[in-house]
């Protein structure tokens, strides 16, 4: 049998994908997301890094 010297797994491709999704696709920070609850009953998700970047999504 062979000696396994490897694993399978390729972990410097999962960090980068790991990376890429981490950010923000509006204003490019980290996510930073919060559930609001607005005048009339209902809920909204709100991105607090949008509002900080100065960005309104």
């Amino acid at each position: 049998m062979a000696k396994k010297d490897t694993s399978k797994t390729n972990v410097t491709a999962r960090a980068e994908a790991k990376a890429l999704q981490s950010v923000c696709r509006f204003c490019g920070q980290k996510p930073e997301v919060v559930r609001v609850l607005t005048p009339s009953g209902k809920t909204q998700m709100f991105r607090k890094c949008c509002a900080a970047a100065g960005i309104a999504a």
